[in-house]
């Protein structure tokens, strides 16, 4: 049909675009959808519906329209726009019509200006693929300019410049807003005056063909050009051009632009960032297609392809590793034109893209640049190659002093490199690794890159941190190695790669793709793609391309076999240890290495620690090795986690990404996530139709569906998921592509059909996936709204998207609905959020709420339900809530009973998630205090983990693997990282099936906890406590057994007895938590309670007292032979006990003695007194006269650290007040003077205190993680030295070495501090008033402390000057002197000497042996750690000093005043080696 006579040589389509502003202000296309359905594929429709908003939408529309025939666009325009019952959009049809049938003037003038741009510019007008963003960007900048300013469009060769600018400039709104006169110029070739004269000259003919110039016979080309510049200047003054556009392509210097810079609006596209730099940003709005949100999406990347070669979108690859649009035309264009296949496209020479990029290295002048740009060829490709090692390359003749950066400016002046000027670093552009190049002596250019690197002298060097290695050594150095002569080669390999602080650092300097700091996976890679290297098989391979010539070289040493098994070894080593080296920056991997249990690692380990014997090394024999595997997240934490098949994952953050990622250990494809205009969290999560699609609901009530994969098809498959537990080969590595977001809204499906569920949220949903082989399975989705009505909505496999169903909406009238299942395809069983739980027949629409006796749960709280549909009408229901599980069970004749899962839950804590494993066997449940592993064949918990997590989030996946058997996901509240756990298979004689399941990451057959037989689902606590004698450790474990650890394990294998042994006392039956123990020696064993009894675990027999009755006993401490404290410190009440009397009570009944205060802790003093400290502070009781006791006044501040050494009493309060006291005797009496009281700087909060044995020095630990350490200074608090960022928890613990060398702390790890080193480097000292006082006390006779307690000096003297006592060593080393003297650290932390990761999130205390020598701790995960301090000096004699001091020296420095002995450096400190000296071992902790 035409509409007109007079200007029939219009279409449609020619007038389309004209109305664009008017469609985007008044028009949705989401109105017209099902219309466009008939006339649009899906994967256009899904591209229009997908985009950000209306704007984006309407452009994509037009932009599909446009390429389809006058037909379809008639049908639009006559068809959907006119359409009954849709909003109406009769008025843009009626005006679309009116302009086609008589055009004004402006749209025969844009058609006409549009079809000379096309006509002008063939392959443009064919090939061009709109490009949203970069055009958006564009038309914003066109539309703003104003004449004598400029827009700016740069990119590399290649990134589709020209193109963009005639796409934009082709548009209505430019044209009308350039009042239809754009002018176009090439300066490709415009790089001399007389080129600049000639386009000039072109320039006034296409504004003035009629105009001569007046300079046409000058013969000074200068003069000519500015009389040029003239004419045009007052030709574009001129009304008819004052709104001109002058496009500048291809300019390629600045002098170029300024001779046309004619002031009018100009837009100029070049590649040289040189141009780009000149233009100042005043007077210039720049278009970078260089930055990745510019670069082709892969949906712009599939219509580029689609409109070369015209085939369907399922004949393309899945992906093409690029997105330079001119080097995709290329590769389309090989392609179709039979030079080359999908197959081999990456290995085809193509002769028009090298032409093309030899044209664009012209520039490079004189010829010794381009041998140095080719030189560059030799470096990775797209590696950022530090500019400090150019020099090395591009000169020849290093005595020149040429410098690099003078040719990197050049090369980048011409955008040949890109600068990274904050790391000094270079990169080369994708497409010149297209060019095939010869570069003269590869091996001698390679050569210098390693021989600057000095590797010999960086690796020897006498430091756990290597030296002078840089990013790029730790990333590429293996490149440049196998270049080199292969004797050496293999030698340097192995040198480097089996280092155990080179992979140490290599992980910590590797990102993931979604750049979290800190990853496994390219070490891996390396290490598999250069194990041939490593193991010395020599294979040189000499590649011809025109003849197709190979030459093969292979030599196999002798010992590979061995590096092969050691190299096998890291490889399954790296995955195990991964988190211990993310979570913590202070933790070595030679150190973590030494302690591994493979005797290939630890073995290397050894023989590499060899060189560092003045660094503290430990082996260890408890149960450290958990073998745990994580997913780095970086920044974010999980809320929800699936295991995918062919080993991806998928997660919602908190940041409400989605990520989706690889995690087979192979590959990194990694996919984004996100709609960016809902912050909303997501509640639940769920994979459907073959893992292709997702579903998620959010708390705004809202529930869409995600396409999980990228619209072109065949992702890669990887080696299964066993490779999380032992990872092989290796794999091409890709990086994070572009963010996707969702393709449906569901609630908008079911509000435009129903129409009633406007206010109206989501709350619930149920997927019913019916597993069939056909290709017509059926899938629905039931989706629960806020009040009580439930709909279904079928999947159309062709859109891949819901629509409504034929089924009747059910009306449940239940308000809330939290969860909901289809049982045997009739049945809705629900549940609300009050926990009511009803039946409802499908058939007949009738629901019913079913007598279930014993099913109290109104308090609770209700988590998910699991459907499990069985055979012969037999089906049932597992119901997780916040307090329990219950499985109910449907049965033949419409009946149901129920019954309670005792899945054992740890007191206090409750469930969070829960998730049933495929086959149905297992039930896995993520709980506050951990994983519970629950079989549901036997109804019984069987395995935990994690216990010391928070678990938010939880997946199972079945492997199908006779040894392997699942996959098991967990994310934990406030952890950056996603735990992946194996469960195998193993026999069992208490499984019904005679197989049982076991975590791989628990410790090994061998180990000493499986010697202790602790059953699969129990594990230790972390309440231990050590005999006096320190012989044996006491811990208990979940079930409140005790466990008796033998400390000297050697001994006890020479004699033959347990190194562990449990006992059970009588009282665990009534199963109440023991919740405290002490140990004065394997016969006197004493627990209590959370009931508030006391057991004597040697007798199992209660100890007699009606004081504390159901209240926890927090502390208990047998702090002599006789004595006994016992405290419930909620309860404010403390009792004595006095052991070995009879029935514990004398006559007066004096015993057990009560105290109505809380002890925190308590120690015998002098054998008279015991010291009890509380949150008010310190007091005693005198044994003599127990009645006499005076409860100390209330204090304001609390008593938050402590510590009794020397006859000294050291407290901090809660206002970071310390108080330095000394203890004397008067007579009978016990009394307390006051040495100094001093209020400390620290905001944060003190949450322990430690002394030396002497009472010299003091360390304070801190809620915030950070460490001071005082001296005691003629009687004043002197700070040392402040320790900050190296704990990131609250300190638990501190302990001085009797020797002062060594301070410990526990936190979140073990560290170990140098005194000598904090000592030597004390921070500067302030003058400033002091607020202490001193008190001389008299001397008296010392007295011994019977237990634990330092010994008392009584009225002695002023003490001496801390300097003359502190900093000299005194004469009688103590045994750990040789153990701890003149150890150190790294360069970066000299002062932490060690540092030992717990794999929980924390150790309260620890203890160690009496020489120093072991340690020994249970972390809050269960974990035993017994360390031992590896002495070199067993295997070699001690290396004598170098100097020491005579008697005369000392008495000239002791008798040297402070200001001059200050600055002397510290050698070492021992103490006497007295046993008796040995003050409060553990104290000050909360």
């Amino acid at each position: 049909m035409e509409y007109g006579t007079n200007y029939q040589q219009y279409h449609l389509k020619d007038i389309l675009f004209l109305f664009l502003d008017a469609f985007i202000d008044d028009f949705d296309s989401k109105d017209v959808l099902d219309n466009l359905h008939r006339m649009l594929s899906k994967k256009e429709i899904d591209r229009i519906v997908k985009s950000r908003d209306s704007e984006e939408s309407t452009y994509r529309l037009f932009w599909t329209l446009i390429t389809k025939g006058e037909k379809t666009i008639k049908a639009f325009v006559e068809d959907v726009l006119n359409q009954k019952d849709q909003p109406n959009y009769e008025f843009l049809m009626a005006a679309i019509k009116e302009e086609h049938q008589r055009p004004n003037e402006k749209t025969r003038l844009y058609i006409e200006q549009r079809d000379r741009l096309y006509n002008d510019n063939q392959v443009f007008s064919k090939y061009n693929v709109n490009r949203l963003k970069p055009y958006l960007k564009l038309t914003e900048a066109l539309l703003n300019l104003r004449p004598a300013q400029n827009v700016l469009v740069d990119g590399i060769l290649g990134s589709g410049k020209d193109w963009l600018a005639l796409d934009v400039c082709s548009s209505y709104k430019v044209q009308c807003k350039m009042d239809f006169k754009i002018f176009w110029l090439d300066m490709k070739n415009c790089i001399s005056p007389e080129t600049v004269l000639e386009m000039l000259q072109t320039l006034l003919h296409q504004i003035d063909p009629n105009c001569s110039s007046r300079s046409e016979h000058a013969s000074n080309i200068k003069m000519r050009i500015h009389s040029v510049q003239a004419e045009l200047r007052r030709l574009l003054k001129s009304k008819p051009y004052e709104n001109c556009l002058l496009v500048l392509r291809n300019v390629q210097n600045e002098k170029a632009w300024s001779a046309f810079n004619l002031s009018c609006k100009i837009l100029l596209t070049t590649r040289f960032k040189r141009v780009a730099d000149f233009l100042s940003p005043a007077t210039t709005t720049r278009i970078s297609l260089d930055e990745h949100s510019m670069t082709p999406t892969s949906d712009e990347v599939e219509s580029l392809f689609l409109k070369y070669l015209q085939c369907q979108p399922q004949d393309l690859p899945s992906e093409v590793f690029t997105t330079n649009p001119r080097r995709l035309s290329i590769i389309a264009e090989s392609i179709r034109d039979g030079l080359a296949t999908w197959d081999n496209w990456k290995h085809v020479n193509c002769d028009k893209l090298t032409s093309i990029i030899e044209g664009s290295l012209n520039v490079l002048e004189p010829s010794s640049y381009r041998k140095m740009f080719d030189r560059l060829s030799i470096f990775p490709p797209s590696a950022h190659i530090p500019i400090d090692l150019l020099s090395l390359v591009f000169f020849d003749d290093k005595s020149d002093g040429d410098d690099a950066m003078v040719v990197v400016n050049k090369l980048h002046n011409y955008s040949l490199v890109e600068k990274q000027p904050k790391y000094s670093t270079i990169s080369i552009p994708d497409i010149y690794s297209e060019l095939s190049v010869k570069v003269d002596d590869v091996a001698g250019l390679n050569r210098r890159i390693v021989d600057r690197y000095d590797i010999h002298r960086a690796f020897d060097h006498d430091d756990l941190i290597l030296p002078s290695l840089d990013r790029y050594f730790y990333s590429h150095i293996g490149h440049h190695l196998k270049t080199i002569e292969p004797i050496e080669r293999v030698a340097l390999f192995r040198k480097v790669f089996l280092d155990f602080r080179f992979l140490e650092q290599k992980i910590r300097h590797d990102t993931t793709a979604w750049n979290a700091r800190g990853s496994i996976l390219k070490t891996l890679q390396q290490l598999k793609f250069y194990k041939s290297y490593i193991c010395g098989m020599y294979t040189q391979i000499n590649y011809k391309q025109r003849n197709l010539a190979f030459t093969l070289t292979i030599i196999r040493s002798d010992n590979d076999s061995k590096y092969e098994r050691l190299v096998n070894a890291i490889l399954d080593f790296l995955p195990k240890i991964e988190e211990n080296i993310i979570r913590s920056e202070f933790t070595d991997l030679l150190r973590i290495a030494l302690m591994a249990e493979d005797e290939a690692i630890s073995e290397e380990a050894y023989r590499q620690v060899q060189r560092f014997k003045d660094h503290v090394w430990f082996t260890e024999h408890g149960r450290f090795h958990q073998h745990r595997q994580i997913i780095n997240l970086g920044n974010n934490e999980v809320r929800h986690a699936v295991y995918l098949n062919n080993d991806f994952c998928l997660m919602a953050l908190a940041s409400n990404q989605l990520l989706l990622t690889d995690v087979s250990l192979e590959a990194e494809d990694t996919y984004l996530l996100r709609d960016e205009n809902d912050s909303s969290d997501i509640l639940r999560m769920a994979v459907f139709n073959n893992q292709g699609h997702l579903i998620t609901m959010h708390s705004n009530g809202s529930v869409k569906l995600w396409p999980l994969w990228p619209d072109c098809p065949g992702r890669r498959q990887s080696g299964g998921s066993k490779q999380r537990v032992r990872p092989q080969g290796s794999a091409q590595l890709r990086k994070l592509t572009r963010t996707r977001s969702y393709k449906q809204l569901v609630n908008s499906v079911v509000k435009r059909f129903i129409g009633s569920y406007t206010d109206q949220k989501i709350t619930a949903f149920y997927l019913d996936e019916q597993p069939s082989v056909a290709a017509d399975s059926k899938i629905q989705l039931h989706v629960a709204f806020s009040n009580g009505d439930v709909s279904i909505l079928d999947w159309d496999e062709q859109d891949q998207r819901f629509k409504t169903s034929q089924t009747p909406t059910l009306k449940t009238a239940q308000m809330e609905i939290r969860s909901f299942v289809l049982v045997l395809r009739r049945y809705y069983v629900v549940c609300t959020a009050n926990c009511i739980l009803t039946v409802w027949d499908l058939n007949n629409g009738s629901g019913e709420r079913p007598e279930l006796p014993n099913f109290d749960v109104h308090n609770d709280r209700p988590l998910s339900l699991d459907a499990i549909n069985g055979r012969n009408q037999n089906a049932s229901v597992l119901l997780i809530f916040k307090h329990s599980v219950w499985r109910l069970n449907f049965l033949p004749g419409l009946n149901v009973n129920l019954q309670s899962e005792a899945v054992q839950l740890p007191m206090g804590s409750y469930i969070t998630c829960g998730k049933r494993s495929a086959d149905g066997d297992y039930l896995l449940l993520g709980t506050t205090e951990g994983l519970i592993v629950y079989d549901l064949r036997i109804s019984s918990p069987v395995l935990r983990s994690n216990v010391s997590e928070h678990i938010e989030c939880v997946d199972i996946y079945d492997l199908w693997d006779p040894v392997y058997k699942y996959i098991v996901l967990c994310g934990a509240k406030g952890k950056q990282l996603v735990h992946v756990h194996t469960l195998r298979s193993v026999s069992d004689a208490n499984s019904r099936r005679g197989r049982g399941i076991a975590w791989v990451h628990s410790a090994d057959e061998t180990s000493v906890m499986t010697r202790a037989r602790l059953e699969p689902n129990v594990y230790l606590r972390s309440l231990l406590d050590m005999t006096s004698g320190r012989t044996q450790l006491l811990a208990v474990d979940s079930k409140d057994l005790i466990h008796q650890i033998e400390t000297d394990t050697d001994a006890c294998r020479r004699s033959g007895i347990s190194p562990w042994s449990t006992i059970t006392p009588t009282h665990a039956a009534s199963n109440t938590r023991i919740t405290a123990i002490s140990a004065m020696n394997d016969e006197q064993i004493f627990v209590g309670y959370m009931d508030g009894v006391i057991v004597d675990a040697n007798l199992d027999a209660v100890l007699p007292q009606q004081f504390i009755a159901d209240e926890p006993i927090d502390y208990l401490k047998q702090v002599s032979a006789q004595y006994l404290v016992a405290s419930a410190h909620g309860a404010q009440k403390t009792v004595i006990f006095r052991l070995g009397s009879a029935d514990n009570v004398l006559e007066n009944d004096q015993w057990p003695v009560f105290l109505d205060l809380g002890s925190k802790y308590a120690c015998l003093l002098g054998g008279q007194f015991i010291i009890l400290f509380s949150d008010n502070g310190v007091c005693h009781l005198d044994l003599a006269n127990p009645s006499a006791f005076d409860k100390p006044e209330d204090s304001v501040e609390s008593l938050v650290g402590f510590d009794l050494k020397n006859g000294m009493l050291f407290l901090v309060y809660g206002n970071n007040t310390i108080e330095v006291l000394r203890i004397v005797f008067g007579g009978t009496q016990l009394r307390y003077k006051l040495i100094c009281k001093e209020e400390i700087g620290q905001k944060a909060k003190v949450s322990y205190l430690a002394a030396t044995e002497d009472g010299s020095m003091f360390s304070l630990g801190f809620d915030n993680g950070s460490i001071e350490l005082y001296a005691m200074d003629n009687q004043q608090i002197q700070l040392v030295y402040r320790v900050q960022e190296v704990h990131d928890h609250c300190i638990r613990q501190l302990r001085f070495s009797p020797c002062k060398l060594l301070l410990i702390s526990c936190a979140e790890q073990l560290c170990f501090w140098s005194v000598t080193h904090m000592r030597n480097n004390q921070v500067e000292r302030h003058h400033q008033q002091r607020r202490s006082r001193r008190h001389k006390l008299h001397s008296a006779t010392q007295e011994e402390d019977a237990v634990d307690a330092a010994p008392i000096a009584f009225d002695m003297d002023e003490d001496s000057p801390f300097e003359a006592r502190e900093f000299f060593p005194e004469r009688q080393p103590v045994a750990e002197v040789p153990l701890w003297r003149n150890k150190r650290g790294n360069a970066i932390r000299p002062e932490l000497l060690a540092c030992i990761k717990f794999v929980g999130n924390e150790a309260r205390q620890f203890f160690t042996d009496a020489k120093f020598s072991q340690f020994y701790a249970i972390d809050d995960e269960g974990v035993y750690y017994h360390l031992q301090l590896l002495d070199f000096s067993r295997l070699h004699p001690p290396e004598p000093d170098l100097e020491e001091l005579s008697d005369r020296s000392l008495e000239n420095i002791a008798s040297m005043p402070y200001e001059d002995l200050k600055d002397l450096r510290l050698i070492e400190s021992p103490l006497p080696d007295d046993d008796e000296c040995v003050g409060a071992d553990v104290v000050g902790n909360l």
